[in-house]
């Protein structure tokens, strides 16, 4: 069971924060409690599973990256380590996840890449392709984001 100053603290790391040098020493102030209270909360959360992270999201419209694909990838089971540890040294790929087979779908790795233009991503793309010596993939291009928010905490938990 977590209290209500730890219900407070999920809920503004839930929202926009403002930068900070003295960011936990200016959130400890915020709930009126020390930093190492704070500091001890956070960890208690984390470890019971209430928290995954607590890391800044970058707006990539905002910052240039306007090209964006979802690739889907038939990779070998025991090529898909292999394969995971080359996405990991790639800072444009932003998600990667393995999915169930389906009968008529056989594609088990599924890859966010971002750019700054479609030749960029074409080009991870491709690199990807090579460095496991396979084609087996498709390529879906983001049109346009129609949806994208977090969910509204402080409803779900208070």
């Amino acid at each position: 069971m977590i209290d209500k100053i730890d219900k407070d603290i999920i809920i503004y790391l839930s929202k926009d924060i403002e930068l900070s040098k003295n960011l936990y020493k200016d959130m400890a102030k915020i709930f009126d409690i020390s930093e190492d209270e704070l500091i001890n909360r956070l960890k208690k959360l984390n470890e019971r599973g209430y928290l995954k992270r607590i890391s800044p999201i970058m707006v990539h419209q905002k910052s240039g990256y306007d090209s964006n694909a979802m690739v889907v990838w038939k990779v070998e089971k025991d090529k898909i380590e292999y394969f995971i540890d080359i996405i990991k040294t790639i800072n444009s790929i932003s998600h990667v996840y393995e999915r169930e087979l389906y009968p008529n779908w056989d594609y088990n790795l599924y890859t966010m890449i971002h750019g700054k233009t479609k030749n960029e991503v074409d080009n991870i793309i491709n690199y990807l392709s090579k460095s496991i010596n396979n084609n087996s993939f498709k390529v879906l291009y983001t049109l346009k984001e129609l949806k994208k928010i977090s969910p509204n905490l402080e409803e779900l938990i208070k």
